[in-house]
């Protein structure tokens, strides 16, 4: 499964603009006008393929997309773009809001840690090793400072993957 995800901190302006499109063409925009501008910004937040074994974690060791805390911090939240190639999520600017009190209480690194080895080898695509776990914890560890600016300019979020 594992593809590389980014997550995009988005002005309303873009948001919106995004959301008019009919969902057929609004991967494309999102590589044509989002991806371009916003990548290797601090409203782009690349996850490398680390982004499956990071929502196991949040998941408890399970595959979980349901839209609350903690499972939406990566992959859950409103699907805008779902097919069998492309993945494309959004959490509101509340749920960042959200998000980001979470994160202030519960350490991500931690979680990743006692997660890990939790989940079941045969449902994952990475190898289950040190190697692994320590690729995880490296590609996470400034989610929090990137909830934390898309809150404090009022954005909301996007996780793009494409399959």
């Amino acid at each position: 499964m594992s593809r590389l995800g980014v997550l995009y901190a988005l002005k309303e302006d873009k948001l919106n603009k995004l959301r008019s499109l009919p969902q057929d063409e609004r991967y494309d925009y999102m590589l044509e006008e989002i991806e371009e501008t916003l990548l290797e910004t601090p409203h782009g937040y690349e996850l490398d393929k680390a982004w499956e074994g990071i929502q196991y974690c949040l998941g408890g060791g399970k595959w979980n997309e349901e839209n609350s805390i903690p499972t939406n911090i990566v992959f859950g939240g409103e699907f805008l773009v779902e097919t069998e190639d492309e993945i494309m999520t959004l959490k509101n600017h509340s749920e960042v809001k959200q998000i980001v009190a979470y994160l202030r209480q519960n350490n991500l690194q931690e979680i990743i840690r006692k997660n890990f080895p939790l989940i079941d080898e045969q449902e994952y695509s990475l190898p289950k090793n040190d190697d692994t776990l320590n690729y995880l914890l490296g590609w996470s560890g400034d989610i929090q400072s990137f909830y934390e600016n898309a809150q404090k300019e009022g954005c909301s979020v996007i996780f793009t993957v494409d399959l």
